[in-house]
């Protein structure tokens, strides 16, 4: 437990911080409430296109024409991990990448050997985020799928 004193004197050094007070600070720090899922904040991390998301949200809404609630949010969802399998997708070929940097030799036969021996529970990880994300996708594709069976029909 903190004693008088330290509180004190975390109260005085917390009115010193003002925040990031450069664009290179402010930019940083304006990630910071980046999360995943349903709860983010922003989708879009630097280097995706907005606009991709956009138009993968209106194929959804095309393709499914949610008629309820319960149907809007599992398009939301099966939007959210299509979109969260295709940054996977970047990020293991950038994992290979970062991974061959190095030992590239043209001729050479083992860089991608080398690569996943350098960095096996990086690739396990993310192959484990990629699993996940897939058989979230397709349960929430069949119940997408079984709640419209039960739409009267037109």
């Amino acid at each position: 437990m903190a004693t008088r004193k330290q509180i004190e004197a975390n109260r005085r050094n917390a009115q010193l911080s003002t925040g990031p007070r450069t664009a290179a600070g402010k930019a940083v720090s304006r990630l910071n409430a980046l999360k995943t899922g349903i709860d983010a904040r922003l989708q879009i991390i630097p280097g995706e296109q907005p606009e991709a998301l956009e138009a993968l949200k209106a194929e959804y809404r095309e393709r499914f024409k949610p008629a309820k609630t319960e149907q809007s949010l599992l398009v939301d969802l099966l939007v959210s991990y299509d979109w969260q399998l295709r940054r996977l997708r970047v990020s293991e070929a950038q994992l290979w990448k970062l991974g061959i940097k190095n030992d590239w030799i043209p001729g050479q036969e083992i860089p991608f050997g080398k690569a996943f021996y350098r960095l096996p529970h990086t690739f396990r990880r993310l192959q484990r985020s990629i699993e996940i994300a897939a058989r979230s996708y397709l349960r929430h594709l069949e119940e997408l799928k079984r709640l419209q069976s039960e739409r009267p029909a037109a």
